[in-house]
């Protein structure tokens, strides 16, 4: 009998040994601090960016030519969809992040792809230069260096167990 009780006891502890080594697989690992004012700072570009972007249009009313000014009404439906697609995929991202969440890299990877198809469209379609070199060079660098960042940053954060 003493020996049946041993037995069971030590395949109940093996079960137990198992299970919590299961369990502390499966939970998150804690992630610095710098994972937080990424994901902050992230949160605060896009805001900003949904922002700005609002007032894109008129500024560049003000600011070019009136036939400039034509061709970017003449801007295609495509273009404000693939637009608004990267803006809000973007800030989608950056929620998912603060949230610890996997899905944050896929949403930082389409924002990354239609933020690479518009911004060389708008710099390769139309003739901006005239209008701004922040406009047209340096914005849409610093927009694409973020972007390719954020997304590099969630692959890093999901490869460490930070986003789950």
């Amino acid at each position: 009998m003493k020996t049946k009780i041993l037995e069971y006891a030590s395949k109940f502890s093996y079960l137990y040994i198992n299970v919590n080594h299961i369990s502390k697989m499966s939970t998150k690992t804690k992630p610095p601090n710098s994972f937080w004012a990424v994901a902050i700072f992230s949160l605060v570009w896009n805001i900003l960016e949904l922002y700005f972007s609002s007032f894109e249009f008129d500024f560049l009313e003000k600011n070019s030519t009136v036939e400039e000014f034509r061709s970017i009404q003449s801007i295609p439906i495509w273009y404000a969809v693939v637009f608004l697609a990267a803006l809000f995929s973007e800030f989608l991202g950056s929620l998912m992040l603060l949230m610890r969440k996997k899905i944050a890299t896929l949403f930082f990877a389409i924002s990354l792809i239609t933020l690479l198809l518009i911004e060389f469209y708008w710099l390769f379609y139309f003739d901006v230069k005239n209008i701004s070199v922040v406009i047209s060079i340096i914005i849409p660098i610093v927009v694409i260096t973020i972007a390719g960042f954020l997304y590099l940053y969630s692959k890093k954060a999901t490869k460490n167990g930070w986003l789950s």
